[in-house]
């Protein structure tokens, strides 16, 4: 379980690593890539926090076999960008 207080960054790395990695990535690596920045979070977590984005129009989740696929939207790539602000997600890219 992530802290409450870190969520919002957690939301915001995701983000990121999508728009990094091409737009599209399973929550397995998305977890892997996660622990590179510094954020230690489940599997679990991560699956949890791309469905809170997926209800915010952020990503589209798709189950593919036992992975959670996300892949971000056009808005998802703005607020990864800075170019758009989005309630309970840091506005800040991991690491600036």
């Amino acid at each position: 379980m992530i802290a409450d207080i870190l969520l919002p960054i957690i939301r915001r790395a995701i983000l990121d690593l999508l728009l990094d990695v091409g737009g599209e990535q399973n929550d397995d690596v998305l977890a892997i890539l996660l622990a590179q920045l510094g954020h230690r979070v489940a599997r679990v977590d991560v699956a949890e926090q791309l469905e809170w984005l997926a209800l915010r129009n952020l990503v589209i989740v798709e189950a593919v076999g036992p992975f959670n696929v996300g892949r971000s939207t056009h808005l998802g790539r703005d607020v990864a960008a800075g170019k758009l602000r989005a309630e309970g997600v840091s506005r800040h890219k991991t690491g600036e």
